[in-house]
């Protein structure tokens, strides 16, 4: 009996070893993996946009969502009352954009279909 697991033992052995080797061989001789192409962010349109907190209360989070999408993008955070801050925004399909501003008080302010190609300069108001 102890003799039919040493073999047994052995042939396994074997078998893995012959399947590692097979591995090892299809890797050296496999062709190799397409690479993946980078994109390119030359030539990404976007615009510069000036957003100004003229109200009492820091805004916490600008968010700028492609009009008709559900997409939110962060564009801008913690802007305090009365300062500006520039942002540039990509406008590769569009330049009509919802913005939501949250503040460190909890409201919320949104402007719906602001063209940014246009109106670069974003006051934000009570």
């Amino acid at each position: 009996m102890r003799n039919f697991h040493r073999k047994s033992f052995a042939f396994v052995a074997a078998g893995v070893g012959a399947a590692l080797m097979a591995g090892a061989v299809y890797a050296q001789t496999a062709a190799p993996a397409p690479a993946v192409a980078k994109s390119q962010k030359k030539g990404t349109a976007s615009v510069v946009v000036l957003v100004t907190n003229s109200r009492a209360v820091a805004l916490t989070e600008l968010d700028a969502t492609p009009s008709g999408l559900f997409i939110p993008k962060a564009i801008l955070s913690n802007l305090a009352p009365g300062k500006k801050a520039s942002v540039r925004v990509a406008t590769d399909q569009d330049c009509v954009y919802d913005l939501r501003g949250v503040y460190a008080d909890g409201s919320i302010t949104e402007s719906p279909s602001v063209d940014l190609c246009k109106d670069q300069n974003v006051n934000l108001v009570e």
